[in-house]
């Protein structure tokens, strides 16, 4: 992974953070992103003080122009990019009966398109390496999982995504990874959403 340079959405916490620092630590050079400037920061910092070379872009997953820009930027930082890690995601906790449809929708615009709008500005570049795409799903895209329709809709279709993107990509050189962690401690359940669009506001919890 010497001198592989590594984009992270949601780099700045749980999964993507490890991620981050474990790249880092194998000589790639580190893109990570997120909406929270301040969380955003404390993870920039901590990478630097492992000596890891990394840059911390802010931006929306969900919203196409940061992702265009988000690219660009990683471009213009380290002169290409070889890996994307399709992290960023957010959960939801509420029966379906009870939630509020705009919480699935943002569930789905975080989880599944975010993902497609970063790959979509990344895959030239990754071409151009012969690098890679990874997702990283859920054995909830295996198994809907009561109280969290959204969260399962989202991740299915995020392997769907991925699943055809490998065979389209076959012969290219391109490796398309679909990662599904069981459970994994995380803030995921902090962030979780409830039925009327509320971050559940729970402490340290599991990602699923």
């Amino acid at each position: 992974m010497q001198n592989k340079v590594v984009v992270i959405t949601g780099g700045s916490s749980g999964i993507g953070k490890a991620l981050a620092e474990e790249f880092g630590k194998r000589g790639s050079k580190i893109v990570i992103t997120g909406r929270k400037k301040e969380a955003l920061q404390d993870a920039l910092t901590s990478l630097k003080s492992k000596d890891i070379e990394a840059i911390s872009i802010q931006g929306d997953v969900s919203k196409e122009k940061d992702n265009e820009v988000m690219a660009q930027e990683a471009i213009k930082a380290f002169g290409k990019i070889d890996i994307l890690i399709n992290n960023a995601g957010i959960s939801m906790r509420a029966p379906f009966k009870e939630v509020d449809l705009g919480v699935i929708r943002k569930v789905m615009d975080i989880n599944y398109w975010g993902a497609i709008y970063a790959t979509k500005y990344c895959l030239p570049e990754i071409l151009k390496n012969k690098g890679s795409v990874i997702g990283i799903s859920s054995i909830a895209g295996f198994r809907g999982l009561p109280g969290r329709v959204g969260y399962s809709s989202s991740k299915f279709a995020l392997q769907g995504f991925l699943e055809s993107l490998r065979t389209e990509l076959l012969k290219t050189g391109v490796h398309v990874l679909t990662a599904c962690p069981g459970f994994t401690a995380s803030n995921i359940r902090k962030a979780s959403l409830t039925a009327d669009g509320s971050s559940q506001g729970r402490m340290c919890g599991y990602h699923l």
